[in-house]
């Protein structure tokens, strides 16, 4: 398991300098992806529920009183496991082009922090950690969205008399779920064509 420390670390060498609150939500959100994709925590710290979204405290201590970072002395991204950064690596291409005030606003939005706020006030303090199984649960939901998306594109085409093969609905999947531009896929395709 990661440290959080390491894991701010390999955001922000990806990043380059960022908001203290941008650096958070990514945390998060890596947390967050990291449970789905491997069904284990990526680093041990609890996030919490503040009134501006996730926020993970021990980052907080090392960053308090500063708007932005460039980065993390206290984190080593070479500690990363090749998992744990390709987790990185992916929340920072679904998530990195988001501003700060952005990320904060999804993060309302979503289940998990709405959850764990319960009853608090908008501008109210609470440290109440944001449960792991919630997280895991409403983003394992998010990806399923991608599988029904494709399946849906792939009957779709049937009617048309199109079938996709596997390879394709792959590729459809990746465009789907962000790890793939619908750019690198039509050049994908074209090479795949023209192979034939």
């Amino acid at each position: 398991m990661a440290d959080v420390h390491d894991v701010a670390a390999a955001l922000l060498t990806e990043t380059g300098p960022v908001t203290t609150m941008k650096l958070q939500k990514l945390v998060y959100y890596s947390q967050a992806w990291h449970l789905v994709f491997h069904g284990e925590p990526l680093f041990d710290d609890l996030v919490e529920a503040w009134p501006q979204g996730p926020v993970t405290r021990s980052l907080y201590d090392k960053h308090r009183r500063q708007r932005q970072v460039a980065s993390w002395p206290s984190g080593d991204s070479s500690a990363l496991t090749a998992a744990e950064s390709q987790t990185v690596s992916w929340v920072l291409a679904k998530y990195g082009a988001f501003s700060a005030e952005s990320l904060s606003q999804m993060t309302h939005m979503e289940a998990p922090w709405r959850i764990a706020r319960g009853l608090h006030g908008p501008d109210e303090r609470s440290s109440t950690p944001i449960d792991r199984q919630q997280m895991k649960h409403f983003y394992a939901r998010q990806r399923a969205a991608v599988d029904v998306a494709v399946s849906q594109a792939a009957a779709s085409a049937a009617i048309e008399g199109i079938e996709l093969d596997d390879e394709w609905q792959q590729t459809l999947r990746s465009v789907a779920s962000g790890t793939l531009s619908a750019d690198e896929a039509v050049a994908e395709e074209i090479r795949r064509a023209t192979r034939s």
